[in-house]
């Protein structure tokens, strides 16, 4: 992963609404969400952000944004040279190495100078890198090893979009089946149906955010691909046979 070089960054803190709805950049750009929440539109990539995630748009590309709460930011333009800066949201687990992150960035949110950029890129760095981490090691709890090429390329897909809404009927037909054929093939490959295996990657997902961080259930809700905590509270407890908060309490260590 290259590293950025930052050249703007602003902190803002409590902002009511943001003065331009839309927005082009030269360069690629960077919300960090520290308190509040927004919606923003970048392309196919819609969604809202609050604390945990960052928002990503590249140059030349409509950001469009508003905001839900008062919103505490760092607003970060860099050069991307690599081409490797994921599009559309970004989401941190590991909340204690974030949340250090941005007491850095806050301190030196008042300078320009060519070694605070340095600095601050070395933090944003950080930042990406483990997002990276969290995804290599969401990706390697799951066995998508079969006999049938074509089931192995449609759980890897799975796999990676287990955290958005998923769309099998969208996937069966961009493999050339119809949603049976991909239920049945699937099945016979795994012994479990799609629905089941995404379900199953979110709840594993979801156990290790409630014992490894302190992220609320709404928040927890979002990064396994689910609407806010109730619904996820809901399928956690038929899955689990235990409520969230109670999973919480006696898997801490």
């Amino acid at each position: 992963m290259g590293s950025p070089l930052i050249t703007v960054h602003n902190y803002w803190e409590k902002k009511q609404q943001f003065q331009l709805k839309e927005d082009l950049y030269d360069q690629w750009v960077v919300f960090a969400i520290e308190h509040g929440e927004f919606r923003y539109e970048i392309g196919n990539h819609t969604g809202s952000a609050s604390f945990g995630d960052l928002i990503f748009c590249p140059p030349h590309t409509a950001f469009r944004r508003e905001t839900i709460t008062p919103l505490t930011f760092h607003f970060i333009q860099f050069t991307n040279e690599h081409n490797d800066i994921p599009v559309g949201k970004l989401s941190i687990n590991d909340t204690h190495r974030l949340l250090a992150n941005y007491q850095y960035l806050r301190k030196l949110a008042l300078f320009n100078d060519s070694h605070s950029r340095e600095l601050k890129s070395h933090y944003v760095l950080d930042i990406l890198y483990t997002a990276k981490l969290e995804k290599m090691q969401n990706q390697s709890q799951v066995v998508t090893n079969s006999n049938d090429p074509l089931i192995n390329q449609a759980a890897l897909i799975i796999q990676k979009q287990a955290w958005d809404p998923i769309s099998l009927k969208t996937l069966a037909h961009s493999l050339g089946l119809s949603p049976v054929q991909l239920t049945r093939r699937f099945q016979n490959a795994f012994h479990v149906t799609p629905s089941q295996f995404v379900k199953s990657i979110r709840m594993k997902h979801a156990k290790h955010l409630l014992t490894e961080t302190n992220l609320t259930l709404d928040q927890i809700a979002k990064r396994c691909g689910y609407e806010n905590g109730f619904y996820l509270s809901r399928v956690f407890t038929q899955s689990e046979r235990m409520s969230p908060s109670i999973y919480r309490r006696t898997h801490l260590v």
